[in-house]
């Protein structure tokens, strides 16, 4: 069958406009051969031990200020919400017994609120965020503990929230995903990264969640940071298509 020359004419556009597109994308790519380059591959490697030192700081500062909100007698709830937040460090460094101390530590604090601040706490945020952290610790403790099907299971469970307009507006945890993507289990991320979108919603959110689960599919390294947006197009990813060398 002959083409007709007008749709051969459409034809040759259509591919002189992908074609066009794609050296586009590799024109501006800072990384020649995209995810496979070994410059990317060594600013991840660099992003990666940055996010652990400053996590040990954190892990200092953070157990600073509960401790101060616990002296000086706050409202309980900032004294729960700084507890949380630091679990997330002393997960990671701290002993085992240590960490489940402090799991236990924040649910005495919420025993101790009275029966009005604990419907106050439900009405304002259902404690979600807290909630949240105290799941990601656990599974910051059953992976160093090599149980690692537990520790996913319980990374699925820490997203499952009610109401938490601090999730809602920042997002959940990354420091979790952010060891066991470059330990290689990428099916978690990527059931992770899917369920935030029941909370962690605006542009923000879903450039993130787009660029993370792009890189994913093209086996990219990923620091998990906002930076992933800028790196996303530096890499010359298009849609989803990043072949490298």
């Amino acid at each position: 069958m002959t083409v007709p020359l007008l749709t051969r004419c459409s034809l040759i556009k259509v591919y002189l406009c992908l074609f066009a597109l794609l050296l586009s994308a590799n024109a501006f790519a800072d990384y020649a051969k995209g995810c496979n380059d070994p410059n990317y591959h060594q600013f991840v490697e660099e992003r990666l031990a940055y996010f652990n030192q400053r996590n040990k700081r954190l892990l200092s500062s953070t157990s600073r200020d509960y401790k101060r909100s616990k002296a000086a007698d706050r409202n309980p709830y900032q004294i729960i919400g700084d507890l949380s937040r630091h679990l997330i460090y002393s997960a990671q460094f701290e002993p085992i017994d240590t960490v489940n101390a402090k799991i236990d530590l924040i649910f005495q604090h919420g025993e101790n609120l009275s029966k009005d601040q604990q419907i106050a706490g439900n009405v304002f945020d259902n404690f979600s965020t807290e909630a949240h952290f105290v799941g990601i610790a656990r599974a910051w403790l059953a992976y160093r503990q090599g149980d690692h099907q537990g520790a996913f299971d319980k990374l699925l469970t820490s997203i499952e929230i009610s109401n938490s307009a601090v999730m809602g507006s920042f997002g959940p945890d990354v420091t979790f995903i952010r060891r066991i993507y470059h330990d290689g289990y990428t099916t978690p991320v990527v059931a992770y990264i899917n369920k935030t979108k029941n909370f962690w919603k605006g542009k923000r959110a879903d450039a993130l969640r787009f660029a993370w689960l792009t890189m994913i599919e093209q086996g990219c390294a990923i620091q998990f940071d906002s930076l992933d947006t800028i790196k996303f197009a530096e890499l010359g990813l298009i849609g989803g298509n990043n072949e490298g060398d």
